[in-house]
Formats: C-alpha cells, sequence, structure tokens
C-alpha cells in the first residue's frame, strides 16, 4: 500500500501542531474508525485515527463524520483512561508503519500519569494500543494470543514492537552500498517502512542514491497519480501526478473518505433495501390477491340467484352434487353445483351467506387495495430516495421508517439521532431548501418555512420539496434554479423539459391519513425546465 513508512514520517511533521494539545473528546464513527478531537492553541483540530484493512491511515479531518450513538467498550475504556489527556510528544517506530502519541495527565487518584497510545497502521494487521510507561499493555482495539510477528496483544502484556532486520533508510542511507540495488524490489528487501511507490520513484533513472536521499528528505508533493496497473493511487510525491493537495492529510482525506462513506452507506442500507423491496412485493401481492377477491364479489348476485332457485326444488331435504332447476332469469335451466353433506335447503342458505359476505366484503376489499396501493408508492419512493442517499439521507430514512412503526426502535441504534440534514443551497443572498429525503421533506415544509415562502415540486412524480426562503418578490432566476433543483432531485432528473410546480407554502396541505410527506396543494403554477448539473454545482452549499 501507498500509506508506507516514509509517508507516515512525512505526516507526523504535520501532527506535530497537535502536540502540547489536550484530548477533549473521543469518539468511535465504526467498529474500527475513531475520530479524537484536540484542542491545540486555542483551536479545535479532529484527528482521525483508522485501522480497516483497506483503508487503515492517521491524518488530521475536516469532514464531518457521524459518532456512533453507542460507543465500543474500547471508545469508553479510551475516555475513562486518556481523555483530558495531554499530547507531550508523538514519535515514529523507526521508519515502520507505527506512530506513537506520548500522553500526560492525572488519573483517577489526581497523580500524575503518562501513557502511550500506539497506532500500528499496518493494513489487515492494524491496531490501536493503550500502554502505560513502561509498555505493559492496558487494552486494544484488537487482542491477540499469538500474532503476526509473534508477539502477545492482550492486557497485561509487555507490548513489543515488531523485529525486523531491514534497514532504517534515513539513518544508513550515507553508508548504505547501493551498487546492491538492480530493481524495485531489492529497495523493498534492504529497508523498513518503504513501498514499490518510493522504489519506483528511486529507481527511475541511474541516480538511485541521490533519488533516494532527495525522497527521503525533500520531495513532497502529495498527489494522485496512476501506478502501473493504470489505477489511481496516492503519494507524498508523484513524478506524473494527477491531481495534488497542500498537505497529505488533504490527500488522504479526499481518497478515502468517499470510499468509506460508501462503504459505510451499503453496510447501513443492506438490511433496508431488503426490507423496502419486501414490503413492495408484499403489497403488490396484495394488490393482485385483492384483484382476485374483487372478481370473486362481484359474482356475489349470482350466488343470491343460485340460494333463491334452489327453494324451487320439490324435495328440499334431498342431498345431491348438484340439481337441474328452472331459471326464470334467463329463461332456461341450469345445473346448480351442491355440497352433497348439506339438504338443498342448506345448500340454499349457504349461497345466501356466501352472497352477503361477498356484497359486504366489497367495501373492505377496496379499502385495503386503495392502502396497499399507498404504501407501494411509499415504498417505491423511498427506493428511489435510496439510490442517491448519503449515509446521514440513509439514518433519516430508518429513523422515518421506526416512527412509522414499520421497523422496531432497537433497528440500527448505532447512530446519533439529528435533526434532518436538508440542502441549503444560496443564491445571491436567497437560501434554498431542498429535501432529499421524507423526513427532510416534512420538516422543510412543514415546519422551516413560512407561509409566504415558495415550494417547488415536480408534478406529478416522486421528487424532493424544495423551497425559497424568501417572503419579497421572488426574480424569475430565483424561480428557474428552484426548478431546477426540484426537477434533479426527483425522478426525472435525467429528463429534459421537466414540469415543477410552485405555489406558496400556505397552499400545501398535508393529505389526512397518509405519510408527512404527502401533500396536496392548489393555486400552483408550472414551469417546464431542462435540470442542468453544471449550474447546480455552481451555487453555492451552506454546510
Amino acid at each position: 500500500m501507498s500509506f508506507d513508512g516514509i509517508f507516515l514520517s512525512k505526516l507526523k511533521k504535520e501532527l506535530d501542531i497537535l502536540k502540547t494539545g489536550r484530548i477533549s473528546k473521543i469518539n468511535d464513527i465504526s467498529d474500527n474508525n475513531f475520530i479524537f478531537t484536540i484542542r491545540a492553541f486555542s483551536k479545535n483540530y479532529k484527528l482521525y485515527l483508522g485501522f480497516n484493512a483497506q483503508t487503515a491511515r492517521i491524518h488530521l479531518t475536516d469532514k464531518e463524520y457521524i459518532n456512533n450513538a453507542n460507543p465500543k467498550n474500547f471508545t469508553l475504556f479510551l475516555r475513562k483512561n486518556i481523555e483530558g489527556y495531554f499530547i507531550e510528544d508523538i514519535y515514529q517506530y523507526e521508519t515502520d508503519r507505527i506512530l506513537i502519541f506520548v500522553l500526560v495527565g492525572y488519573n483517577e487518584m489526581k497523580d500524575r500519569s503518562n501513557k502511550l497510545l500506539i497506532c500500528e497502521v499496518m493494513g489487515k494487521f492494524s491496531n490501536l494500543i493503550l500502554t502505560d510507561n513502561n509498555y505493559t499493555i492496558l487494552d486494544s482495539l484488537h487482542h491477540d494470543g499469538v500474532g503476526e510477528f509473534n508477539r502477545v496483544i492482550l492486557p497485561n502484556a509487555k507490548y513489543v514492537f515488531p523485529k525486523t532486520d531491514k534497514l532504517n533508510p534515513y539513518k544508513t542511507y550515507d553508508t548504505f552500498d547501493f551498487n546492491k540495488i538492480n530493481t524495485p524490489k531489492d529497495i523493498l528487501n534492504h529497508f523498513l517502512g518503504v513501498s514499490y511507490s518510493f522504489a519506483n520513484i528511486v529507481c527511475r533513472d541511474d541516480k538511485l542514491k541521490d533519488n533516494f536521499i532527495e525522497l527521503l528528505n525533500n520531495s513532497y508533493l502529495p498527489s494522485i497519480y496512476k501506478d502501473t496497473n493504470n489505477k489511481n493511487d496516492f503519494y507524498f510525491y508523484s513524478l506524473n501526478p494527477l491531481k495534488t493537495y497542500p498537505s497529505l492529510s488533504c490527500l488522504l482525506d479526499d481518497n478515502f473518505y468517499q470510499v468509506e462513506q460508501d462503504n459505510q452507506i451499503k453496510k447501513e442500507t443492506a438490511d433496508l433495501a431488503k426490507f423496502i423491496k419486501r414490503q413492495i412485493n408484499k403489497y403488490t401481492q396484495k394488490v393482485i390477491k385483492l384483484a382476485d377477491e374483487k372478481r370473486q364479489a362481484l359474482e356475489c348476485d349470482k350466488y343470491k340467484i343460485y340460494g333463491e332457485l334452489l327453494l324451487q326444488a320439490s324435495n328440499l331435504k334431498e342431498k345431491d352434487k348438484q340439481i337441474t332447476v328452472f331459471d326464470y332469469y334467463n329463461n332456461k335451466d341450469i345445473i346448480i353445483p351442491l355440497d352433497e353433506k348439506y339438504t338443498i335447503l342448506e345448500n340454499s342458505q349457504r349461497y345466501y351467506k356466501k352472497y352477503h359476505k361477498l356484497k359486504t366484503s366489497l367495501n373492505y376489499i377496496e379499502e385495503q387495495t386503495k392502502i396497499s396501493e399507498d404504501e407501494i408508492k411509499y415504498f417505491n419512493l423511498l427506493n428511489d430516495q435510496l439510490k442517491t442517499a448519503n449515509l446521514n439521507d440513509v439514518l433519516e430514512m430508518i429513523d422515518e421508517l421506526k416512527k412509522y412503526k414499520y421497523l422496531p426502535d432497537n433497528f440500527n441504534k448505532s447512530q446519533k439521532k439529528k435533526k434532518p440534514k436538508y440542502l441549503t443551497y444560496i443564491l445571491d443572498d436567497t437560501l434554498i431548501y431542498v429535501g432529499k429525503n421524507n423526513l427532510q421533506n416534512e420538516y422543510i415544509t412543514h415546519k422551516l418555512a413560512k407561509p409566504n415562502y415558495l415550494w417547488f415540486h415536480v408534478k406529478d412524480g416522486s421528487g424532493s420539496h424544495v423551497v425559497v426562503a424568501k417572503e419579497t418578490a421572488i426574480t424569475e432566476t430565483e424561480i428557474r434554479v428552484a426548478a431546477m433543483l426540484a426537477a434533479y432531485y426527483s425522478y426525472a432528473r435525467f429528463s429534459s423539459s421537466v414540469a415543477v410546480d410552485y405555489t406558496k407554502v400556505k397552499f400545501i396541505k398535508k393529505i389526512p391519513g397518509q405519510k408527512g410527506c404527502f401533500v396536496s396543494y392548489t393555486r400552483q403554477n408550472t414551469i417546464y425546465i431542462d435540470p442542468n448539473l453544471d449550474i447546480i454545482n455552481s451555487l453555492k452549499v451552506l454546510k
């Protein structure tokens, strides 16, 4: 991986700004990832500590992450033991991917205490370990009896650094015989903490030693570049960068944030997507079944006639499988099936009973059909929203389903509840609110918006509620931009000439008996607009 020991040695210099800082908050955002809030030089810094196998890393971040509502036991352990401690020093072990934070603070007895937070950023062997000043392990994120490098990572065991016979490049480049180097693999075999990214740059020409020293001590250009397999990779320096960054933290933030968000969304939506699909299938099958029952119910008059005609039989106590009687309604003989367990009179009564049952069931069938069709419409709406949802949107959708009792309260309690996080665009000095799911739509329309604000929604289809936060006269540009947002955040985002209705918020009403996201409105105007992503991307977004 490109996060090698040399990369970490340069990143460590960026993290030196945290020295003397105080750890004010510790949160976990997933099973293996943490955010430490550190107060240093009158400013709060967020330190990302990630220990997932594929995305292990350490860096400063300014991204927004959602903290777990129910922290892991290890997180609670860290809070108890080092929250409030100061960072006295930060150092790297040799050039390995191990960074140690030297912490100083006061324990529960108010005695001065020193502890070490050891961050091993080593791919699938990544770990976060807290020890005392003598390297006795207090606890760790992952426990291991005799794991990689024959080390014991358990409470009360002695922490031992991984052993290796490779050389520290910073200490040996002056004396090393570079005539031993012929390929990038030779560099990996001799030196600790180097990757193919480093080795390939060193071996780009015959000036191996000069390149080696330059890369160790001077070269610094955080970049995204194409590797030998023509895939995007990152490093602290590149000969042919596709994109550069002002710092290694910015590079890591940009390179990994969306990947981890997408992975988290997949994790959070796995059960939700299955649930929505099951609900759609459930109510679709119910509509089909109700349609069949309705067809039978519409034949109820036939059973009334059967019951009436059977009373013409000469022997009402006779039992048989069928009987032929004269149908004076249609002036012909007909055969009426019978249940031979019962007499003709009892069969007549059974047909009358079936007639009354089917007749009274029609209203129920119509009512249940309407409910089932509304449910299909609702879950199809959720399914559309799920396709473009970010992590926060997904969590709000889960809260919505809990609110309407589709999901139990204990379904996914891993995240903190917050108010709906709708989008806010800025056009000149005007704010435009956009809801991306039902909770957000309901919030901006019924709670946030004032009566004279203009409200926009794609006509006759599913989509976002869009509100222009302006009570004075609205300009044509504002109308067109708001309509464009309503069209883009709808089922018709890739269509042209999309019809969008708009009216004042005071003319919007909730539909009785339906979810709060479904509304009716009057006194609307309609505009036809082409969604233009370039215009939407040019708008400022309020964070």
